[in-house]
């Protein structure tokens, strides 16, 4: 019923399907339970991070089929997994090695 998108200003914003009109109201987003989730913004990933970092350091985001976990990719080159919702701010996620 809504998908949601991370905008090249760095702002997270939710719609309706299929009408596509703007959600803006904090506790309905807060409600949704997502199918998929690929975005690097929203409280739920405030975790993944790093403490000074820019906002286009984080690149990517992929929460696993099962929703426990998230995986980043970054500006470093670094591959990371974190918990989600990961919600805590500058968490260590753990490096994966590939």
């Amino acid at each position: 019923s809504y998908f949601q998108v991370s905008t090249g200003a760095y702002k997270r914003q939710v719609h309706e399907v299929p009408l596509g009109k703007q959600i803006t109201d904090p506790a309905l987003i807060e409600k949704i339970t997502w199918a998929t989730w690929t975005s690097i913004l929203g409280d739920e990933v405030i975790g993944i991070w790093p403490r000074n970092a820019e906002k286009a350091d984080v690149n990517c985001a992929c929460v696993t089929h099962a929703g426990l976990n998230i995986v980043t990719g970054d500006d470093f080159g670094l591959v990371k997994l974190f918990d989600f919702p990961c919600t805590e701010k500058f968490v260590s996620g753990y490096l994966i090695l590939i």
